[in-house]
C-alpha cells in the first residue's frame, strides 16, 4: 500500500537551515527560514542583496558553493535547494542519506516535504509539511520536530499569518520568473511543479485584501445566520464554500490550472472555520501518479475530507478512489470540468471526469453557481450517508468573475442537512434519493438523479449533463414552438439506473440525442445506448453529436439540426448588455471583402488573379462572407420621443426595394453597425499601423482580404468589451515582463477587482491594447483575438402588406457615462447617426412572434416601451386582411411607458384604430403619471374576465414583447384571470400555461 502524506509541524527556532543556490529563490527560501527563527547557512556563488541586512547581523553565513561537503548536511535541522542550484540532486541525495528534511524548488520527486501556509506561535513559526506520498526518508527525523501542543497564544497568533503569505507571494513571484525562463522538462507522469505555499493563486504580490474580497463570500454571516443568505459568487467558490464548511482538510489537485481552490486556500491563510467550529486546513498538492494518498491518510486518522481537482487531475486520482470505495471511505471531490490547453487557456473538460466513472464512487453534475452550491451539499451528505467517495462535477461559466446571485445556506443549515442524512447508513444510490429529498425541505429547491424537462409528447429528447445540459434547457423554449421535442438533464451519472431513464422520457420517445462535450468516446451515450437496450426501449434510437467547446447558440443550432429545423445566427447582446458596452459606429457603407477558400493571399499578382477570374478562384465579393445580407438604404428616420426628453427613441425605414429582401410579420431585423469612421483611423495612429495595407486573414473558416481600416471599422468589435481569454491570449505578444504579468495577473481572482471595474468602466479592446503599449499582436492576429462584430437584432414594426418595399424599426439608443467619457451602444448610435440615402447592411431573422393561424382568434399583446414594435406589425397586418374583407377576431393592446406625453409610442395610430374597432381594447399604462405606479400587470388583473375569455373561451393567443423583469407578474395576472373567471383550479393554473406555450398561444420574447 503506498505512504499516506504526513502533515506535521517543524519547529525552526533557534536551529539551523541550510540554503543551496542563487538568485531571487535561495534568497526567498533564505527569508522564510529566518521568519521562522532559523539561523541560515547559504551555500551560494554570490550573496543576494536583499539578505545583505541579514548577513551583516550574522543571521545568514554565506559560504562558497564550491567548499560544499556532504559531511555539513548533519548539522542542518532543514536544507532548502533552489531550482538553479548547482548538483541539487547530489544534495538532496546527502540530506536523503543523513535523514535531514529536504525541499527542492520545483522538484516534487526529490523533495521530502512542501511549504504550506501556517503561523507564527510564542514559541516560533510553525512550518506545515507534508511527504506527499514519496517514501518516508525523513518521517522519524520529521516525527521527533512535531510540536509536542499547540501554544496557548493561538488565536491572537492566526493575524500574523497575511504576514507570512506575503513573504511566500514574493518569493512565488520571484520562482516563476525563474522558472519561466528555464527550458525543462517534467517526468512524464507529473502534470505541475511541486506544492509550495507560493502555488497558490492568491499568493500573487497584491494586497492582502484582495483574498479577502466580496467574491469570496461574507463567511462571518454565514456562521451565525440560522437561513440562507443571498450572495453574489461564482461556481468554484460556491461549491468551496460548501467543502470549507464540511471538512477538516481540503486537498486542492489543480494540475497546472492555478486559479482553483483560490477561496478555500484564501480561507485557510484567514483561519477561517468550519460549520462544525473547527479550523480547515486547504492545501495545494501535487498531481501526478498516486494522487490522492494524502487524503487517504486524513481520512485513516478520522478527519472530514474533501478535494477540488480539476479535469486534468482526475485520470491521477482516480486509483485512489478505487480503493477508497472499496474500503467505505467517504471524501466528496469537487472536479471542475475544465483544464489548460497547450496555450494555458482555461476550456471545458468532461473528458477527464469521466475517469472517475469507473471507480465506483457516486457522480454527482452542476451547471451554475447556485448548482454548485447545492448539489456541493448534497454531495457531501451522501458521502456521510454512503461513506463511499463522491466525485461533483462542476461546469458552466469557468471564468471567476462571471458572478450570479446564489441562496447559500448557512454553517447551521449545512451541518443539520448532512447530519438528517446521515442518521442511518445508506447504499449509494439510497443516499442520493435521500439527500436530493431532504434537500428539497431545507432549501425549497427541488432536483432529481434525472431531470426532464419539454413536451409530454415529445419524440426526440436530448440528453446531457452539467452545462450542456443547462444550454440545451435554454434553448428548448424557443425550439418547442416549432418542434415537440424535451431534454433530460442527467444530474447523478453514477450510481446509473437503466430502467429510471427510461422511466424518464415520455412514452413517446422514438430518438434519443446524447449532447457529447467531449471529442472522443462518450461515457453517457454509451450508458444510454445500453439503458435502451436493456430495459425494453429498443424502439428507441440513440446518437451522439458532439458539442465540445460550443456555444448556447452552437448547442441550439446542433439541436435544430437533428429536429429537422432551420439553424438561426447567434443572438447578439440585449439592449441591457448593450448598454455595458462601449462602441463606436461609423455612418459609412461597409468596404467588402474579397473571400476565397485558399489562404495564400501573399502578392498583388495574387489579388489580382483572384479578382480577374473569380469562378476559378471561387471569389466572393461580399461585405459579410456565408451570410445572406441585404444592403438597403434609409427613406426615413425620425426622433419619436421629445428632444428634452432623456430617452431618444427613434423610428427608421429602410427602402428594400430591388434588394431581394423579404420579411413575415413577427420577423427580426438584424443591423451590421460599423465602428467610427475617426476612432479607428485613430487607433491606427496610435497603434503604427496603416489602413490602407490589405490583410489576408482566415475568418470563419475562409480567406477574407481586405484592408486594414475595413478589418477594423467593419470586421472586429474593436470598441466592444474584452473577456479575460483576451487579457491573457495578449500577454504571450508582450515584451515587457511587467505589462505581461499585469495582463495575466488580472485574469486571476486576485485581480478580480480590478477586472470588474475595468468591465463596469466599459474598458474596450482598443482601450487595452494601447495602454499595454509593448503588446502589439499583427492584425492577422487581432483577426483571431477580437470578437466579431455581431448584428443587433430588432422587431421588425411594419407590415410589408401595408409598407411594400419597406421595413420599419422602433429603436432606443443607448448612452451611460464612465470614468473615461461618456459611451454609447455601438449599434444605437450608428443607427442614430443615419442620414437618409445612407446604406446599412442587415439580415432577416425569423421569431416567434407569429399571429395566429386563423383570423377570428383573439390577439392579447403586451408591450412595454420599444417591446411593443412587432405588434404594430401585428394590427398593420389585420388591419390589411380587414380591407381585404376578411374578418379578423378582437384585439387587445396594452402598452406601457413611464409619460403619456413623452414616450405614447404610435399613440395617434393606435387611437385610430381604436376608433376604427380593429383594436378592441387599448390599455395603456404610464408609470410615472400619476402618484402610485401602475403598470401593464395592474391593467391586466382588472381585465381577469377578458383575459379568461380571450384565451380560454375563444382559443386566443397572448404575446408579451419586451424586458424580462415584468414576465412573472403578468404571469401571475394570468393565474389570477384563470383561477378566478376561466374555471382552473389554483393548483393546475401554472399547468394550463405551459400547455398555451406548447401549443403556441402563449409566447414571450424578452430580454
Amino acid at each position: 500500500m503506498p505512504t499516506p502524506s504526513l502533515i506535521v509541524g517543524l519547529r525552526l527556532g533557534g536551529k539551523k537551515a541550510a540554503v543551496f543556490g542563487d538568485g531571487p529563490i535561495a534568497a526567498s527560501r533564505a527569508v522564510f527560514a529566518l521568519d521562522a527563527g532559523a539561523d541560515v547557512v547559504l551555500y551560494t556563488g554570490s550573496v543576494p542583496e536583499s539578505l545583505s541586512k541579514w548577513t551583516d547581523s550574522g543571521r545568514v553565513t554565506a559560504v562558497p558553493a564550491a567548499k560544499y561537503a556532504a559531511s555539513d548536511i548533519s548539522q542542518f535541522s532543514v536544507v532548502f535547494v533552489a531550482a538553479n542550484a548547482y548538483g541539487a540532486q547530489d544534495i538532496a541525495r546527502d540530506a536523503h542519506a543523513a535523514g535531514v528534511p529536504v525541499n527542492v524548488a520545483g522538484d516534487g520527486e526529490l523533495s521530502d516535504f512542501a511549504l504550506m501556509p501556517t503561523y507564527r506561535g510564542a514559541s516560533g513559526l510553525q512550518i506545515a509539511v507534508t511527504t506527499n506520498g514519496v517514501a518516508p526518508r525523513a518521517a522519524s527525523r520529521l516525527l521527533r520536530e512535531i510540536v509536542d501542543k499547540l501554544p496557548s497564544d493561538l488565536e491572537p497568533q492566526l493575524v500574523q499569518v497575511e504576514q507570512l503569505a506575503q513573504v511566500a507571494r514574493t518569493a512565488e513571484l520571484e520562482r516563476a520568473k525563474v522558472l519561466a525562463s528555464m527550458d525543462t522538462s517534467q517526468s512524464d507522469n507529473e502534470v505541475s511543479q511541486s506544492a509550495t505555499a507560493a502555488d497558490t493563486p492568491a499568493l500573487r504580490s497584491t494586497p492582502s485584501s484582495v483574498a479577502e474580497g466580496p467574491e469570496f463570500l461574507d463567511l462571518a454571516t454565514l456562521r451565525t445566520s440560522a437561513t440562507q443568505v443571498t450572495q453574489d459568487t461564482d461556481v468554484a467558490t460556491a461549491s468551496a464554500y460548501v467543502a470549507h464548511a464540511l471538512s477538516d482538510l481540503c486537498f486542492v489537485y489543480a494540475a497546472r490550472e492555478q486559479t482553483l481552490g483560490a477561496a478555500a486556500l484564501a480561507w485557510t491563510r484567514r483561519a477561517e472555520k468550519n460549520a462544525y467550529g473547527e479550523w480547515v486546513s486547504a492545501l495545494r498538492m501535487e498531481t501526478r501518479l498516486g494522487a490522492g494518498h494524502a487524503a487517504w491518510g486524513a481520512l485513516a486518522g478520522g478527519s472530514r475530507v474533501a478535494a477540488i481537482a480539476s479535469a486534468e487531475s482526475l485520470p491521477y486520482m482516480a486509483p485512489v478512489l478505487v480503493q477508497l470505495a472499496a474500503r467505505r471511505q467517504p471524501i466528496v471531490v469537487h472536479a471542475a470540468a475544465q483544464s489548460l490547453d497547450d496555450a494555458s487557456c482555461v476550456r471545458s473538460d468532461v473528458a477527464g471526469v469521466f475517469a472517475a466513472l469507473h471507480s465506483r464512487a457516486v457522480v454527482l453534475a452542476s451547471a451554475s453557481a447556485q448548482e454548485a452550491h447545492d448539489v456541493a451539499a448534497v454531495a457531501h451528505a451522501v458521502a456521510a450517508a454512503a461513506q463511499v467517495p463522491v466525485v461533483h462535477v462542476t461546469s458552466g461559466a469557468l471564468d471567476a468573475d462571471d458572478t450570479n446571485s446564489v441562496h447559500v445556506l448557512s454553517h447551521s443549515q449545512l451541518a443539520a442537512f448532512v447530519a438528517d442524512v446521515a442518521v442511518t447508513q445508506l447504499e449509494p444510490a439510497e443516499a442520493v434519493q435521500r439527500a436530493l429529498s431532504q434537500f428539497h425541505a431545507v432549501s425549497g429547491r427541488t432536483y432529481r438523479s434525472l431531470e426532464y424537462s419539454g413536451s409530454s409528447d415529445a419524440e426526440t429528447v436530448f440528453v446531457a449533463l452539467g452545462a450542456a445540459a443547462a444550454s440545451a434547457q435554454a434553448a428548448l423554449p424557443s425550439i418547442m414552438q416549432e418542434s415537440h421535442a424535451g431534454v433530460l438533464n442527467v444530474r447523478a451519472l453514477r450510481p446509473w439506473d437503466h430502467a429510471e431513464l427510461v422511466r424518464s422520457l415520455p412514452a413517446s420517445v422514438r430518438h434519443v440525442v446524447v449532447l457529447s462535450a467531449t471529442d472522443g468516446a462518450d461515457a453517457l451515450l454509451a450508458d444510454v445506448s445500453v439503458a435502451a437496450l436493456i430495459s425494453g426501449a429498443a424502439h428507441i434510437g440513440v446518437c451522439g453529436e458532439s458539442v465540445l467547446d460550443a456555444s448556447d447558440a452552437d448547442i441550439a443550432n446542433t439541436m435544430r439540426t437533428a429536429l429537422g429545423l432551420d439553424t438561426v445566427s447567434e443572438e447578439t447582446e440585449t439592449e441591457a448588455e448593450v448598454e455595458a458596452e462601449a462602441k463606436a459606429e461609423a455612418k459609412v457603407e461597409e468596404t467588402p471583402a474579397i473571400a476565397t477558400p485558399d489562404a495564400s493571399l501573399d502578392t498583388a499578382l495574387a489579388l489580382a488573379k483572384r479578382l480577374a477570374f473569380p469562378e476559378a478562384y471561387a471569389t466572393q465579393l461580399t461585405a459579410r462572407p456565408d451570410e445572406r445580407t441585404f444592403a438597403v438604404k434609409v427613406s426615413s428616420l425620425r426622433r419619436m420621443t421629445p428632444d428634452s426628453y432623456d430617452r431618444n427613441i427613434i423610428h427608421i425605414e429602410f427602402d428594400t426595394r430591388n434588394t431581394g429582401l423579404t420579411y413575415e410579420i413577427g420577423d427580426a431585423l438584424g443591423v451590421y453597425g460599423s465602428n467610427d469612421a475617426q476612432e479607428v483611423r485613430d487607433f491606427c495612429a496610435a497603434y503604427g499601423v496603416d489602413e490602407d495595407v490589405l490583410v489576408t486573414a482566415v475568418k470563419d473558416g475562409r480567406s477574407q482580404t481586405r484592408t486594414v481600416y475595413a478589418w477594423l471599422a467593419h470586421t472586429l468589435d474593436m470598441f466592444g468589451r474584452p473577456s479575460k481569454k483576451f487579457y491573457s491570449a495578449l500577454a504571450a505578444f508582450a515584451t515587457d515582463a511587467a505589462e505581461a504579468e499585469k495582463l495575466e495577473w488580472l485574469t486571476t481572482p486576485e485581480g478580480a477587482i480590478e477586472f470588474k471595474g475595468r468591465v463596469a468602466d466599459t474598458v474596450t479592446y482598443a482601450d487595452i491594447l494601447l495602454e499595454f503599449a509593448s503588446a502589439r499582436p499583427p492584425i492577422t492576429h487581432l483577426v483571431d483575438l477580437i470578437a466579431p462584430i455581431k448584428p443587433r437584432h430588432y422587431s421588425i414594426a411594419s407590415s410589408a402588406r401595408m409598407h411594400p418595399g419597406s421595413v420599419h424599426l422602433c429603436v432606443v439608443t443607448v448612452h451611460w457615462p464612465t470614468s473615461r467619457g461618456p459611451r454609447a451602444g455601438q449599434c444605437t448610435r450608428f443607427l442614430d447617426a443615419l442620414n437618409i440615402g445612407d446604406a446599412v447592411t442587415v439580415s432577416v431573422k425569423p421569431s416567434v412572434m407569429k399571429l395566429p393561424p386563423l383570423d377570428a382568434q383573439p390577439v392579447i399583446m403586451a408591450g412595454l416601451g420599444t417591446g411593443m414594435a412587432p405588434f404594430r406589425a401585428f394590427i398593420e397586418e389585420r388591419a390589411m386582411r380587414k380591407l381585404e374583407g376578411i374578418d379578423v377576431g378582437p384585439m387587445t393592446l396594452y402598452f406601457g411607458s413611464r409619460h403619456r406625453a413623452m414616450e405614447y409610442l404610435y399613440g395617434e395610430e393606435f387611437e385610430a384604430y381604436h376608433a376604427d374597432g380593429l383594436l378592441t381594447n387599448l390599455r395603456l399604462a404610464f408609470s410615472r403619471d400619476q402618484k402610485d405606479k401602475v403598470y401593464i400587470q395592474h391593467k391586466m388583473r382588472d381585465d381577469a374576465e377578458l383575459l379568461a375569455d380571450g384565451l380560454l373561451a375563444n382559443e386566443g393567443c397572448f404575446y408579451l414583447c419586451g424586458p424580462t423583469w415584468p414576465a412573472s407578474d403578468v404571469k401571475d395576472a394570468m393565474v389570477h384571470a384563470f383561477t378566478s373567471h376561466g374555471g382552473v383550479k389554483p393548483t393546475e393554473a401554472s399547468k394550463v400555461i405551459e400547455e398555451l406555450k406548447e401549443s403556441d398561444r402563449y409566447i414571450l420574447e424578452v430580454y
